[in-house]
Order: structure tokens, then C-alpha cells, then sequence
């Protein structure tokens, strides 16, 4: 899965360097909407280090203002559970970004950002020898965190982020006890949550407006 993505990173990548002189960026930039692919890395689930998950996905942005964009995306992680058992997580969800830095537009290397957004979260944790022995639960969750977009050019840059997420509504987890799956469901806003990582290329295909 990494490997994959990866690959799909660096294609798309080369793809939108070649095409950077396609769009005119004006002096202002709300309106702007691009395309981008991640791979985001799952640590701390739970309060342990041990279950790491990863995956990939797809987003898009739309810039509302000069310091103000927002990001709407999705992806699907996976994570080995002790070799005993595997988990699944689907998020679909959107995020507004603040630049707080007074430089207007993407023509500085660094754009640092603060994040906050929500998603809706789909969970599936399953034993591997007895499929049978499964849970799976659909939530909500609320994130916040910093990132910095690495602008290579003022249309194409790749950004990094790192986000916690808090659970809004039940959840489920797993515990391994003596080779076995225990599923537990945690009711009501948790602060056990996930501490993500994502790594994410991006490119500017219009200015809206």
C-alpha cells in the first residue's frame, strides 16, 4: 500500500510540474480550487504506539480568501492488529485552513497553516483467522493541527500536516487477549483518538473566481 502510493505521488508530481504555466494566478487568491492525492500515516490509536495504520487518498481545495482555505477529502487506512487481527478506517470529511503569516499568495517556499475540521468515520476490525469475530461502527470526529504547504512552484506544492482526532459518537476497539479479539465500544466524545500524519501533493487547475 505504501509502495503504491508512493508511486501514484510521484507520478502526479512530475504531471503537474510540467504543467505549471497552464494557470495565471491573480493578485488575490480566493476562488482557487486544485486537485491532490495523500498517504496518511495512523499513530498513537488509542494511546498506544504499537498500532500504527496506513493508507491513501484523494482531496481538493477551495482558497475562500487570502488566509482562509479549505481542504475536502477522503482515504482508507488499514492497520495489523498484533498479527492477530487488522482494522479498517474510512474518512471522508473537509478541513479550514488559516494562514496566520501576513505573505499573500504561493510564491514563498513555506506556507505554514493551523487546521480544524471534521469527518465522518467508518470503522471495521475483524479477526483474521475467524471472520466471524467482527465489529465495525460509523462515527464522527474533530481534528486540529499544524501543517505547511512546500510550494515547489505558486501552483504546485506538497504539504505535510499532523492532526489529532477526537471522537464525537461510539467508536469501537480491539484488544488481543491470549491470541484472541475482544471488541469494546466507547460511548460519547473520547479523547483517545488518532494522531495523523499526511503527506499530500497538490496542484491548481482553476481560479473560480
Amino acid at each position: 500500500m505504501r509502495t503504491i502510493a508512493l508511486v501514484i505521488l510521484s507520478m502526479f508530481s512530475v504531471s503537474a510540474i510540467m504543467a505549471q504555466d497552464a494557470l495565471r494566478l491573480k493578485n488575490t487568491h480566493g476562488g482557487l480550487f486544485s486537485l491532490g492525492m495523500r498517504t496518511t500515516v495512523s499513530t498513537f490509536n488509542h494511546g498506544s504506539w504499537k498500532e500504527v495504520g496506513t493508507g491513501a487518498g484523494g482531496q481538493f481545495r477551495l482558497q475562500l480568501h487570502d488566509r482562509v482555505n479549505t481542504e475536502w477529502y477522503a482515504d482508507f487506512m488499514t492497520t495489523d492488529l498484533s498479527g492477530v487481527a487488522s482494522r479498517q478506517d474510512a474518512h471522508i470529511g473537509w478541513s479550514v485552513m488559516f494562514y496566520p503569516l501576513p505573505q499573500v499568495g504561493f510564491r514563498q517556499l513555506m506556507k505554514p497553516y493551523v487546521a480544524m475540521g471534521h469527518c465522518f468515520d467508518y470503522t471495521r476490525i475483524y479477526e483474521n483467522a475467524n471472520r466471524t469475530n467482527e465489529m465495525e461502527r460509523w462515527s464522527s470526529a474533530i481534528q486540529v493541527g499544524l501543517g505547511n504547504h512546500f510550494n515547489i512552484t505558486d501552483h504546485f506544492d506538497i504539504t505535510l500536516k499532523a492532526q489529532y482526532m477526537f471522537h464525537l459518537g461510539d467508536h469501537v476497539h480491539a484488544h488481543i487477549h491470549e491470541g484472541r479479539m475482544e471488541t469494546h465500544v466507547h460511548d460519547g466524545v473520547s479523547l483517545e483518538g488518532h494522531l495523523l500524519f499526511t503527506l499530500s501533493v497538490n496542484y491548481k487547475i482553476a481560479d473560480l473566481w
